[in-house]
C-alpha cells in the first residue's frame, strides 16, 4: 500500500508549505483561488486542499508546452525501420 507520507509519494506532489511559498496564501481557498487565476492543473483532495503535481511544477518553472493526452506522435517509421529509401 501506498503512503502519502513515504517518500517516494509524497515527492510527487509539493508539500503545503511549497504552496505556500508558491502562491502567498496559507488557505487551501485562495491557494486554489491562485493556482486557477495562474493556470495550474491540480485537483482538491477531500480536506478541501489542492494538490499540485510535481510534473505541473516543473512544467510552469522550467517552461515548455506540456504535450496533449491525444496528440499522436509524429515518428518516422521509415527511418528506425531502416526503410528508408535514398535520395538521389
Amino acid at each position: 500500500m501506498l503512503s502519502l507520507s513515504g517518500s517516494r509519494v509524497a515527492d510527487m506532489f509539493l508539500s503545503s508549505q511549497e504552496l505556500q511559498r508558491l502562491t502567498g496564501y496559507a488557505r487551501s481557498s485562495a491557494q486554489i483561488r491562485w493556482l486557477r487565476r495562474n493556470g495550474w492543473r491540480f485537483i482538491v483532495n477531500a480536506l478541501g486542499a489542492p494538490v499540485v503535481a510535481l510534473a505541473e511544477f516543473n512544467r510552469h518553472m522550467v517552461g515548455g508546452k506540456a504535450a496533449a493526452a491525444t496528440e499522436e506522435p509524429n515518428f518516422d517509421w521509415d527511418a528506425i525501420n531502416g526503410t528508408q529509401t535514398k535520395a538521389g
